[in-house]
Protein backbone atom coordinates (compact mmCIF):
# COMPACT_ATOMS: atom_id res chain seq x y z
CA UNK A 1 0.00 0.00 0.00
CA UNK A 2 2.98 2.21 0.52
CA UNK A 3 2.08 4.66 -2.61
CA UNK A 4 -0.81 5.58 -4.73
CA UNK A 5 -1.76 2.39 -7.28
CA UNK A 6 -0.82 3.68 -10.73
CA UNK A 7 -4.16 3.43 -11.92
CA UNK A 8 -4.32 6.70 -10.24
CA UNK A 9 -1.53 8.11 -11.22
CA UNK A 10 0.21 10.34 -8.59
CA UNK A 11 -1.15 14.00 -10.04
CA UNK A 12 -4.76 14.09 -9.63
CA UNK A 13 -7.15 16.35 -7.74
CA UNK A 14 -6.67 15.67 -4.63
CA UNK A 15 -9.49 16.04 -1.27
CA UNK A 16 -9.37 14.38 1.99
CA UNK A 17 -11.75 11.88 3.32
CA UNK A 18 -11.56 11.26 6.88
CA UNK A 19 -11.95 8.12 8.64
CA UNK A 20 -12.90 7.69 11.69
CA UNK A 21 -11.70 4.00 13.44
CA UNK A 22 -12.93 2.08 16.71
CA UNK A 23 -11.83 3.54 19.91
CA UNK A 24 -10.03 6.72 20.58
CA UNK A 25 -8.23 6.87 17.26
CA UNK A 26 -8.74 9.27 14.72
CA UNK A 27 -7.24 8.42 11.39
CA UNK A 28 -7.51 10.66 8.05
CA UNK A 29 -7.33 8.79 4.59
CA UNK A 30 -5.70 11.00 2.13
CA UNK A 31 -6.62 9.50 -1.90
CA UNK A 32 -5.84 10.91 -4.84
CA UNK A 33 -8.78 11.14 -7.17
CA UNK A 34 -8.62 10.75 -10.96
CA UNK A 35 -10.47 14.44 -11.51
CA UNK A 36 -7.76 16.08 -13.23
CA UNK A 37 -5.43 13.49 -14.33
CA UNK A 38 -3.48 16.57 -15.76
CA UNK A 39 -2.20 17.72 -12.26
CA UNK A 40 -0.10 16.00 -10.34
CA UNK A 41 0.84 15.66 -6.02
CA UNK A 42 1.94 19.05 -5.73
CA UNK A 43 2.78 21.57 -2.65
CA UNK A 44 2.36 25.42 -2.24
CA UNK A 45 5.20 27.16 -3.89
CA UNK A 46 5.52 28.91 -0.21
CA UNK A 47 6.93 25.85 0.64
CA UNK A 48 10.32 26.45 -1.09
CA UNK A 49 10.60 29.59 0.99
CA UNK A 50 13.22 28.26 3.46
CA UNK A 51 14.77 26.69 0.74
CA UNK A 52 15.78 29.51 -0.97
CA UNK A 53 16.54 31.47 2.27
CA UNK A 54 19.41 28.57 2.60
CA UNK A 55 20.71 28.80 -0.54
CA UNK A 56 20.79 32.64 -0.86
CA UNK A 57 22.75 32.15 2.83
CA UNK A 58 25.00 29.74 1.05
CA UNK A 59 25.81 31.65 -1.95
CA UNK A 60 23.99 29.49 -4.01
CA UNK A 61 23.09 31.23 -7.88
CA UNK A 62 19.13 29.92 -7.98
CA UNK A 63 18.51 31.00 -11.19
CA UNK A 64 21.44 28.72 -12.37
CA UNK A 65 20.36 25.70 -10.33
CA UNK A 66 17.01 26.42 -11.51
CA UNK A 67 17.98 26.10 -15.28
CA UNK A 68 19.93 23.27 -14.60
CA UNK A 69 17.07 21.19 -13.32
CA UNK A 70 15.18 22.78 -16.11
CA UNK A 71 12.06 23.96 -13.63
CA UNK A 72 10.14 26.80 -14.14
CA UNK A 73 11.67 29.97 -13.00
CA UNK A 74 9.03 31.41 -11.38
CA UNK A 75 9.85 28.70 -8.40
CA UNK A 76 12.24 30.95 -7.15
CA UNK A 77 9.77 33.67 -6.94
CA UNK A 78 6.92 31.80 -4.63
CA UNK A 79 3.88 33.13 -4.54
CA UNK A 80 0.98 32.50 -2.34
CA UNK A 81 -1.75 30.11 -4.15
CA UNK A 82 0.98 28.85 -6.82
CA UNK A 83 2.11 24.91 -6.14
CA UNK A 84 4.62 23.24 -7.92
CA UNK A 85 5.15 19.22 -7.77
CA UNK A 86 6.51 17.17 -4.95
CA UNK A 87 8.61 15.56 -7.23
CA UNK A 88 9.89 18.86 -8.06
CA UNK A 89 10.33 19.81 -4.56
CA UNK A 90 12.68 17.15 -3.85
CA UNK A 91 14.94 17.50 -6.90
CA UNK A 92 15.33 20.69 -5.45
CA UNK A 93 16.10 19.77 -2.21
CA UNK A 94 18.26 17.61 -3.19
CA UNK A 95 20.51 19.67 -5.79
CA UNK A 96 20.32 22.06 -2.84
CA UNK A 97 21.56 19.95 0.04
CA UNK A 98 24.68 19.32 -2.65
CA UNK A 99 25.46 22.59 -3.23
CA UNK A 100 25.16 23.76 0.18
CA UNK A 101 26.84 21.20 1.99
CA UNK A 102 24.41 19.90 4.77
CA UNK A 103 21.92 17.19 3.73
CA UNK A 104 19.71 18.81 6.39
CA UNK A 105 19.42 21.93 4.64
CA UNK A 106 19.65 23.65 8.05
CA UNK A 107 16.90 21.66 9.80
CA UNK A 108 19.30 20.18 12.26
CA UNK A 109 21.68 23.04 14.50
CA UNK A 110 24.05 19.81 14.00
CA UNK A 111 25.20 19.69 10.09
CA UNK A 112 25.37 16.43 8.09
CA UNK A 113 27.65 16.67 5.47
CA UNK A 114 27.01 15.34 1.96
CA UNK A 115 27.27 11.79 1.50
CA UNK A 116 25.96 11.28 5.32
CA UNK A 117 23.26 8.82 3.65
CA UNK A 118 25.16 7.32 0.71
CA UNK A 119 27.20 6.29 4.42
CA UNK A 120 24.07 4.78 5.78
CA UNK A 121 23.29 3.08 2.60
CA UNK A 122 26.90 1.14 2.26
CA UNK A 123 26.33 -0.45 5.67
CA UNK A 124 22.75 -2.40 4.55
CA UNK A 125 24.52 -4.44 1.96
CA UNK A 126 24.62 -7.84 4.00
CA UNK A 127 21.10 -7.49 5.38
CA UNK A 128 18.46 -10.27 4.83
CA UNK A 129 15.54 -8.79 5.58
CA UNK A 130 14.04 -5.35 5.70
CA UNK A 131 13.35 -5.17 9.42
CA UNK A 132 17.58 -5.63 9.59
CA UNK A 133 17.84 -2.74 6.95
CA UNK A 134 15.63 -0.71 8.66
CA UNK A 135 17.34 -1.15 12.17
CA UNK A 136 20.81 -0.23 10.58
CA UNK A 137 19.67 2.98 9.03
CA UNK A 138 17.96 4.13 12.16
CA UNK A 139 21.25 3.19 14.27
CA UNK A 140 23.12 4.77 11.61
CA UNK A 141 21.43 7.75 11.81
CA UNK A 142 21.27 8.17 15.14
CA UNK A 143 25.38 8.15 15.28
CA UNK A 144 25.28 10.67 12.66
CA UNK A 145 22.68 12.62 14.42
CA UNK A 146 24.09 12.11 18.08
CA UNK A 147 20.98 10.82 19.83
CA UNK A 148 18.31 8.09 20.11
CA UNK A 149 15.75 9.89 17.54
CA UNK A 150 15.03 6.68 15.24
CA UNK A 151 14.01 2.99 16.44
CA UNK A 152 12.70 0.13 14.78
CA UNK A 153 10.22 -2.14 17.14
CA UNK A 154 9.09 -5.47 16.20
CA UNK A 155 5.60 -5.68 17.17
CA UNK A 156 2.66 -8.80 16.92
CA UNK A 157 1.55 -7.73 13.59
CA UNK A 158 3.49 -5.17 12.14
CA UNK A 159 7.08 -3.78 12.23
CA UNK A 160 7.28 0.00 13.70
CA UNK A 161 9.99 2.32 12.10
CA UNK A 162 9.82 5.19 14.85
CA UNK A 163 10.99 8.99 14.70
CA UNK A 164 11.08 10.73 17.72
CA UNK A 165 11.90 14.18 17.87
CA UNK A 166 10.70 15.72 20.51
CA UNK A 167 14.54 16.20 21.83
CA UNK A 168 16.19 16.74 18.64
CA UNK A 169 18.36 19.46 18.08
CA UNK A 170 16.49 21.70 15.56
CA UNK A 171 18.08 25.19 14.24
CA UNK A 172 16.73 27.86 16.03
CA UNK A 173 15.23 29.56 13.64
CA UNK A 174 12.78 26.16 12.55
CA UNK A 175 8.77 26.92 13.09
CA UNK A 176 6.26 24.21 13.96
CA UNK A 177 5.05 23.80 11.01
CA UNK A 178 7.81 23.77 9.08
CA UNK A 179 9.11 20.67 11.55
CA UNK A 180 5.91 19.13 10.93
CA UNK A 181 6.53 19.21 6.99
CA UNK A 182 10.33 18.64 7.31
CA UNK A 183 9.29 15.29 8.96
CA UNK A 184 6.77 14.28 6.88
CA UNK A 185 8.83 14.30 3.91
CA UNK A 186 11.54 12.52 5.75
CA UNK A 187 8.89 9.77 6.22
CA UNK A 188 8.38 9.64 2.18
CA UNK A 189 12.46 9.54 1.87
CA UNK A 190 12.73 6.80 4.00
CA UNK A 191 9.90 4.96 2.26
CA UNK A 192 12.02 5.13 -0.68
CA UNK A 193 15.50 4.59 0.61
CA UNK A 194 13.80 1.00 1.95
CA UNK A 195 12.39 0.77 -1.77
CA UNK A 196 15.66 0.60 -3.65
CA UNK A 197 16.49 -1.54 -0.58
CA UNK A 198 13.77 -3.65 -1.61
CA UNK A 199 10.88 -3.62 -3.37
CA UNK A 200 8.96 -5.40 -0.83
CA UNK A 201 9.09 -2.10 0.78
CA UNK A 202 6.51 -0.24 -1.72
CA UNK A 203 3.20 -1.90 -0.46
CA UNK A 204 4.20 -3.21 2.79
CA UNK A 205 3.01 -0.46 5.03
CA UNK A 206 -0.51 -0.20 6.64
CA UNK A 207 -0.08 2.91 8.45
CA UNK A 208 1.17 5.76 9.55
CA UNK A 209 1.36 8.52 12.79
CA UNK A 210 2.45 11.64 12.50
CA UNK A 211 2.57 14.64 15.16
CA UNK A 212 0.50 17.00 13.41
CA UNK A 213 -2.60 17.59 14.89
CA UNK A 214 -5.03 17.57 12.42
CA UNK A 215 -5.25 17.44 8.54
CA UNK A 216 -6.07 20.67 8.21
CA UNK A 217 -4.09 23.45 5.96
CA UNK A 218 -1.69 22.69 3.86
CA UNK A 219 -0.57 19.01 3.75
CA UNK A 220 -1.17 17.28 0.42
CA UNK A 221 1.74 16.08 0.60
CA UNK A 222 0.55 13.22 2.64
CA UNK A 223 -1.50 12.14 -0.28
CA UNK A 224 1.47 9.91 -1.37
CA UNK A 225 0.25 7.17 1.42
CA UNK A 226 -2.05 5.38 -0.01
CA UNK A 227 -2.76 3.99 3.84
CA UNK A 228 -4.52 5.12 7.50
CA UNK A 229 -2.88 8.02 8.84
CA UNK A 230 -3.34 9.13 12.76
CA UNK A 231 -2.87 12.43 13.51
CA UNK A 232 -1.33 14.24 16.91
CA UNK A 233 0.61 11.02 17.86
CA UNK A 234 3.79 11.08 19.92
CA UNK A 235 5.94 9.99 17.80
CA UNK A 236 6.25 9.36 13.85
CA UNK A 237 5.63 5.99 13.54
CA UNK A 238 5.67 3.89 10.01
CA UNK A 239 4.16 0.53 10.53
CA UNK A 240 4.81 -2.28 8.12
CA UNK A 241 3.28 -5.35 7.58
CA UNK A 242 4.87 -8.08 9.93
CA UNK A 243 5.79 -10.66 7.15
CA UNK A 244 6.73 -8.61 4.51
CA UNK A 245 9.17 -7.00 7.02
CA UNK A 246 10.62 -10.40 8.13
CA UNK A 247 10.67 -11.76 4.48
CA UNK A 248 14.16 -12.76 3.16
CA UNK A 249 14.95 -9.64 0.63
CA UNK A 250 17.79 -10.07 -2.25
CA UNK A 251 20.19 -7.17 -1.97
CA UNK A 252 20.70 -4.89 -5.15
CA UNK A 253 24.47 -3.82 -6.30
CA UNK A 254 26.03 -1.65 -3.99
CA UNK A 255 26.23 0.92 -6.83
CA UNK A 256 22.33 1.08 -6.47
CA UNK A 257 22.24 1.88 -3.28
CA UNK A 258 22.83 5.77 -3.47
CA UNK A 259 21.24 9.11 -2.49
CA UNK A 260 20.70 10.23 -5.95
CA UNK A 261 18.79 6.69 -6.45
CA UNK A 262 16.75 7.45 -3.31
CA UNK A 263 15.78 10.82 -4.86
CA UNK A 264 14.90 9.70 -8.20
CA UNK A 265 13.01 6.89 -7.06
CA UNK A 266 10.89 9.73 -4.95
CA UNK A 267 10.24 11.27 -8.30
CA UNK A 268 9.49 7.74 -10.35
CA UNK A 269 7.05 7.46 -7.01
CA UNK A 270 5.71 10.50 -6.70
CA UNK A 271 5.26 11.10 -10.31
CA UNK A 272 5.00 8.03 -12.50
CA UNK A 273 6.49 7.69 -15.67
CA UNK A 274 4.93 10.75 -17.18
CA UNK A 275 6.08 12.08 -20.60
CA UNK A 276 6.45 15.48 -18.96
CA UNK A 277 8.62 14.58 -15.92
CA UNK A 278 11.00 12.48 -18.39
CA UNK A 279 11.69 15.65 -19.90
CA UNK A 280 11.55 17.84 -16.42
CA UNK A 281 13.93 15.48 -15.50
CA UNK A 282 15.93 15.15 -18.36
CA UNK A 283 18.85 12.53 -18.29
CA UNK A 284 21.31 15.38 -18.34
CA UNK A 285 20.16 16.43 -14.80
CA UNK A 286 20.04 13.01 -13.47
CA UNK A 287 23.97 13.10 -14.85
CA UNK A 288 24.78 15.90 -13.06
CA UNK A 289 23.52 15.34 -9.99
CA UNK A 290 25.44 11.86 -9.59
CA UNK A 291 28.64 14.01 -10.70
CA UNK A 292 27.99 16.37 -7.79
CA UNK A 293 27.67 13.47 -5.49
CA UNK A 294 31.47 12.46 -6.41
CA UNK A 295 29.79 9.83 -9.11
CA UNK A 296 32.51 10.83 -12.07
CA UNK A 297 32.75 7.37 -14.14
CA UNK A 298 30.18 6.95 -17.06
CA UNK A 299 29.97 3.43 -16.57
CA UNK A 300 28.94 4.15 -13.08
CA UNK A 301 26.76 6.94 -13.83
CA UNK A 302 25.18 4.33 -16.10
CA UNK A 303 24.71 1.27 -13.93
CA UNK A 304 22.87 3.85 -11.16
CA UNK A 305 20.39 5.05 -13.81
CA UNK A 306 20.20 1.43 -14.57
CA UNK A 307 20.60 1.91 -18.48
CA UNK A 308 23.95 0.78 -20.42
CA UNK A 309 26.20 3.34 -21.24
CA UNK A 310 25.33 3.72 -25.11
CA UNK A 311 22.17 4.30 -23.76
CA UNK A 312 23.18 6.98 -21.47
CA UNK A 313 25.39 8.56 -24.40
CA UNK A 314 22.27 7.97 -26.43
CA UNK A 315 19.88 9.64 -24.56
CA UNK A 316 22.81 12.34 -24.05
CA UNK A 317 23.21 13.39 -26.96
CA UNK A 318 19.04 13.74 -27.98
CA UNK A 319 19.66 16.42 -25.45
CA UNK A 320 22.52 18.15 -26.98
CA UNK A 321 25.29 17.37 -24.77
CA UNK A 322 28.15 15.04 -24.08
CA UNK A 323 29.05 13.01 -20.62
CA UNK A 324 32.57 14.68 -20.52
CA UNK A 325 31.43 18.26 -21.30
CA UNK A 326 28.77 17.53 -17.94
CA UNK A 327 31.48 16.17 -16.29
CA UNK A 328 33.56 18.95 -17.26
CA UNK A 329 31.33 21.71 -16.00
CA UNK A 330 30.42 19.94 -12.27
CA UNK A 331 33.84 19.13 -11.38
CA UNK A 332 34.53 22.82 -12.36
CA UNK A 333 31.45 24.15 -10.65
CA UNK A 334 32.91 21.69 -7.47
CA UNK A 335 36.24 23.30 -7.67
CA UNK A 336 34.94 27.06 -7.54
CA UNK A 337 32.61 26.31 -4.56
CA UNK A 338 35.24 24.46 -2.69
CA UNK A 339 37.93 27.10 -3.61
CA UNK A 340 35.54 29.74 -1.89
CA UNK A 341 35.48 27.29 1.26
CA UNK A 342 39.04 27.67 1.37
CA UNK A 343 40.01 24.09 1.14
CA UNK A 344 43.46 23.17 0.47
CA UNK A 345 44.37 22.88 -3.25
CA UNK A 346 45.12 18.64 -1.87
CA UNK A 347 41.54 18.56 -0.59
CA UNK A 348 40.17 19.48 -3.80
CA UNK A 349 42.24 17.44 -5.80
CA UNK A 350 41.46 14.38 -3.96
CA UNK A 351 38.11 15.34 -3.34
CA UNK A 352 37.72 15.92 -7.50
CA UNK A 353 39.62 12.46 -8.08
CA UNK A 354 42.41 14.18 -9.54
CA UNK A 355 45.74 12.55 -9.43
CA UNK A 356 48.31 15.12 -8.16
CA UNK A 357 47.66 18.95 -7.58
CA UNK A 358 49.53 20.29 -10.62
CA UNK A 359 46.69 17.85 -13.04
CA UNK A 360 43.85 19.67 -11.20
CA UNK A 361 45.78 23.04 -11.50
CA UNK A 362 45.92 22.57 -15.44
CA UNK A 363 42.88 21.01 -15.71
CA UNK A 364 41.66 24.59 -14.15
CA UNK A 365 43.18 26.36 -16.03
CA UNK A 366 42.15 24.90 -19.06
CA UNK A 367 38.10 25.30 -17.64
CA UNK A 368 38.63 29.09 -16.78
CA UNK A 369 41.86 30.71 -18.81
CA UNK A 370 43.26 31.03 -14.80
CA UNK A 371 45.07 28.96 -12.05
CA UNK A 372 42.75 28.18 -8.93
CA UNK A 373 45.42 30.53 -7.12
CA UNK A 374 45.03 33.25 -9.34
CA UNK A 375 41.05 32.33 -9.18
CA UNK A 376 41.06 32.65 -5.18
CA UNK A 377 42.76 35.94 -5.63
CA UNK A 378 40.42 37.84 -7.98
CA UNK A 379 37.15 36.56 -6.47
CA UNK A 380 38.71 38.57 -2.58
CA UNK A 381 36.92 41.88 -2.29
CA UNK A 382 38.95 44.39 -3.18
Amino acid sequence: MGRLPQSAPFAAHFRYRLRLIAGAQDFCKITAMNDHPGRRLSVTQERIAPLLEQARAADVDIDEMVQSLNLDPEIARPAKGRTISLADYYRFQNRLAILSGDETLHLSSRQLLPGSTDFVLQHVADCDTLYDAMRIVARSYNILHGGQFNAVVKRRAAVEYIIDDRNFSYAPDVDTEYRYFSIESILIFLHCMLIIISPIAEDAITALQIRRPSPGGDCAHLAYWNAPIKFGAETYKVLFNRDAALSRIAMPPPEALTSNAVYQKIVDVVAGKHEEIERQNSVSSRVRDALARGIVEQADVAAQMAISVATLRRRLAQEGVSFRELRRAVLNETAKRLLAEERSMAEISETLGFSEIRAFSRAFKDWNGVTPTAFVSQSKPS
